[in-house]
């Protein structure tokens, strides 16, 4: 099956890279989400330079795609097949994964409705059928969480929590939780919720004394006081009920792609919220599906539906067969500046594991 699939995707995709089964670490470890950081197998050479078990395609891909983007900047179409390698708490560590990369594209549509297609056709000519397919978008749902003006660091939890449901609702949950925190320090915590900025300087100061410790021996008083009342200011601030039921609406659509941008501006107009440039890219994409050929009917959008690796910033792709996953991938512009490229490169792509999609035949 695995041959099968990369005859088919390497007609879509022409282009070459080498990757290694050994690979050096840092990058999936500075780059990648925590899950698959937990799952990578490490290895360190007798000169100490660590390397991991390939435990994934996409990061070796755009490695090598930085590293030549000054020979040719042209767009590039990698197919790839092989073994990655994943620690897992029952059975095999060993996987036959199958995909494509498209990076270098600036027309973000043409190369995400292409990637979907080529998703759809390469399962179809394994001979399987019934295949789902499940969209998502990140940028809308951070356009949602900006529309509510959060603290800033609230704000971030809530987009890196995107396509774990259950964290999201526990975080809502949190924000909505109407009992006043506090960690005992009463006399700092009350400085710092009245927003005393030079009281707390001297409060602070004045225990740094008493424990005889320098301010050059670390953060200096002003800072440590700048952001006792900053955490506080976030630990106090409580999402109205309004908002919360806006969030959770939102990431409860979940509808076939036909009636999905009918859906997204009727839920724009009852709440007042402008998705903006977001919004058009989905519109514009959603009509070039269509143009494409692609069956919507087949195709949800899921407005929760995520990744748990941290480079995602736009579309998400999930395709399913009889409810299994056997298939996902997204668009994620910023990692091959995450991997020291200099210039912003478009970049999406999908994952089909081999091993799913023979026991789900």
């Amino acid at each position: 099956m695995l041959e099968t699939l990369l005859t088919n995707l390497r007609r879509v995709a022409p282009d070459e890279a080498e990757v290694d089964i050994l690979q050096p670490a840092d990058p999936f470890l500075e780059t990648a989400g925590e899950d698959l950081r937990r799952r990578i197998f490490i290895t360190e050479s007798i000169d100490g330079v660590v390397h991991c078990l390939r435990p994934e395609f996409t990061i070796p891909i755009c490695l090598h795609h930085v590293a030549n983007a000054g020979v040719n900047r042209s767009a590039k179409r990698y197919a790839y097949g092989g073994t990655v390698f994943r620690q897992a708490r029952r059975g095999t560590s060993e996987f036959l994964q199958a995909g494509l990369e498209d990076l270098g594209n600036p027309d973000r549509v043409e190369a995400d409705v292409a990637c979907i297609l080529d998703l759809d056709t390469s399962l179809s000519n394994t001979g399987v059928e019934d295949v789902q397919i499940a969209l998502g978008d990140q940028k809308l749902f951070a356009v949602v969480v900006e529309s509510l003006q959060l603290p800033p660091a609230i704000a971030r939890r809530l987009v890196r929590s995107f396509g774990a449901p259950a964290l999201v609702e526990a975080q809502i949950e949190r924000l909505t939780d109407k009992s006043v925190k506090t960690n005992g320090a009463r006399e700092a915590e009350e400085l710092a919720l009245a927003g005393d900025v030079v009281g707390l300087v001297e409060h602070v100061a004045g225990k740094m004394q008493a424990a005889n410790l320098a301010a050059q021996t670390g953060r200096s008083p002003q800072a440590i006081a700048e952001r006792m009342i900053d955490k506080m200011q976030e630990s106090q601030f409580q999402l109205d009920a309004k908002s919360a039921d806006l969030l959770r609406r939102y990431l409860a659509m979940e509808i076939p792609m036909v009636r999905a941008p009918e859906a997204l501006k009727g839920f724009a107009d009852e709440t007042g919220l402008t998705f903006g440039l977001a919004g058009k890219e989905f519109f514009r994409r959603a009509a070039a599906m269509e143009a494409a050929g692609l069956d919507l009917s087949r195709i949800t959008y899921k407005a929760s539906l995520g990744r748990n690796l941290e480079y995602y910033t736009g579309i998400l792709i999930e395709a399913s067969i009889g409810g299994v996953v056997v298939a996902g991938g997204g668009r994620y512009d910023r990692l091959c500046g995450l991997l020291g490229s200099r210039d912003a490169i478009p970049a999406v792509g999908f994952s089909i594991s081999v091993d799913r999609l023979g026991e789900a035949k």
